[in-house]
């Protein structure tokens, strides 16, 4: 063969040879049918090969779940891996140490494991979560704490996504469970028990910080306790946005279930039996946005806000039922039993106020805002105060009620439907609107200020504001609105019949 020939299939030969070939993932097994084979040394072996390969780590065990104690955190950041414990494996950190450090844009996946135990002197008492990808599908993080932030999980500038999975009796000093430190955290189908914070602390279940971008679906949150937020503290500058979850049962000082600061969308849920002792037993909502639709806030307790406080610059609540919560406590004037709207704008629509209690004033609503509350196809019914407003305390700007149905509300001084208290000013034009309304069961329904009718309300019993020709006022005889009060529905009032009721 000439030297011709050979020299094409020299370079051909090197082009080969500089062509990367394909990685082969680095798998490894702990332990060899056995319970006393599954240790933390033969773990760390299997550890080194899965993650410095990209590989899948499981465990042969025997049939029986066992516990594999470690004493040092194992650090996840050379290339991706998988550790499954096919829900038989226990993992507990050792003294004053986590689980794992995951970081260095490694992608990480845990399934099937309890991690339990931990006791971080650092953040994340359990994991510590830096750029990289997570997937925690059907772990258990139970038992773990941290001196700084995130009971369980810290996570940091990371991807993060929870199935499956629960997470109970953490503790941090703030961020009982979670602690989202500007990562994108998406959790589904999981529940948080018992998580809390430290006195001081923000977030039994979650904080989510500045920056920090939380989704939650299918989720549960339940017996957490912080003192802002007993499940969910959403800061300043972060998002979170939750449909179809439950929060039961939380404490906090301020915000039971939630508190939010940031930008809250909350849809398709439940938030009942939550407690504060000042504001917000369901939800406060102390300086953020929240846009809440077909949700239930129901026995809440509060020192003020039963159901749901507003400090915040916009409350948008759309079919939501608030009932049965309650404004109490010692001294002062505790007030709004179902909303206590102290700042900012409130729109409410197609919304039911019903069976909620104010030991002073605003069974069902208590509005105190200069921006304006408007409420549109709302039914404020069987609310009542100890004091003024059974129905509405109104002592802010403008309060419109459009379409409104107010049954049966009870104060014990004045007002049982609506009390306006507004001073009156060039400042403060306080002022209640009532447009295609209809209040009946008590007389003195309307009492105090100022105020307007927009037209064709019906009132059974006195009401001062009805003024317009096309108003009732007094109007003799049952109402035929029984069967909407008993179901709760939205009555939309068209127009008003003096000899047939309302339709």
């Amino acid at each position: 063969m000439n030297k011709q020939t050979l020299l094409p299939l020299f370079f051909l030969l090197l082009m080969g040879l500089a062509r990367p070939w394909p990685t082969l993932a680095a798998d490894a097994v702990v332990g060899d049918g056995t319970a006393a084979s599954c240790t933390e040394t033969a773990f760390d072996a299997a550890f080194l090969t899965a993650n410095g390969g990209g590989g899948t780590i499981t465990f042969n065990c025997g049939d029986s779940p066992i516990t594999i104690p470690f004493t040092l955190v194992k650090y996840a950041n050379l290339g991706n891996v998988t550790i499954d414990g096919g829900n038989q494996i226990t993992l507990t950190a050792g003294p004053n140490d986590r689980h794992f450090f995951i970081g260095n844009g490694v992608t990480v996946t845990l399934r099937g494991l309890i991690l339990q135990g931990g006791d971080s002197l650092v953040n994340g008492g359990s994991l510590e979560i830096s750029s990289a990808t997570v997937l925690l599908d059907g772990v258990q993080l139970v038992g773990n704490r941290t001196a700084v932030s995130g009971g369980a999980i810290y996570c940091y500038d990371a991807t993060l996504t929870i199935q499956n999975s629960r997470l109970a009796d953490n503790e941090a000093v703030t961020g009982g469970a979670i602690f989202n430190d500007g990562c994108t955290i998406d959790i589904a189908h999981t529940t948080f028990t018992a998580n809390r914070t430290g006195n001081t602390g923000r977030g039994g279940a979650i904080e989510n910080a500045p920056l920090g971008m939380l989704t939650v679906r299918h989720s549960h949150f339940e017996t957490n306790l912080a003192l802002d937020g007993g499940g969910l503290y959403n800061a300043s500058g972060a998002t979170a946005d939750l449909a179809a979850v439950t929060f039961v049962e939380n404490t906090a000082g301020y915000g039971g279930g939630i508190e939010n600061n940031g930008t809250l969308t909350l849809s398709h849920s439940l938030i009942d039996g939550n407690q504060v002792t000042g504001s917000g037993g369901g939800l406060w909502n102390s300086g953020g946005t929240a846009t809440i639709a077909q949700t239930t806030f129901h026995d809440n307790f509060a020192y003020e806000g039963g159901g749901i406080s507003s400090y915040g610059t916009h409350l948008e609540l759309n079919e939501v039922n608030i009932t049965s919560n309650v404004a109490n406590g010692l001294g002062g004037t505790p007030s709004g039993g179902g909303l206590h709207l102290v700042s900012g704008t409130a729109n409410i629509t197609n919304a039911t106020i019903a069976s909620n209690y104010a030991a002073t004033n605003g069974g069902g609503i208590y509005h105190a805002s200069d921006d304006n509350l408007v409420l549109t196809n709302v039914t404020i019914a069987g609310n009542a105060a100890a004091q003024l407003g059974g129905g509405v305390y109104h002592v802010g700007r403008y309060a419109v009620l459009v379409n409104a149905t107010l049954a049966n509300n009870i104060a014990s001084v004045a007002g049982n439907a609506i009390y306006e208290d507004s001073p009156m000013t060039p400042a403060n034009p306080g002022v209640v609107q009532l447009a295609n309304s209809v209040i009946f069961g008590s007389a003195n329904n309307c009492d105090g200020g100022l105020f307007q009718s927009l037209g064709h309300n019906i009132s059974q019993g006195s009401c001062a504001a009805l003024s317009d020709p096309t108003d009732q006022e007094n109007v003799a005889g049952d109402l035929l609105l029984g069967h909407w009060l008993i179901t709760g529905e939205v009555l939309r009032c068209r127009r008003c019949c003096p000899k047939r009721g309302v339709r």
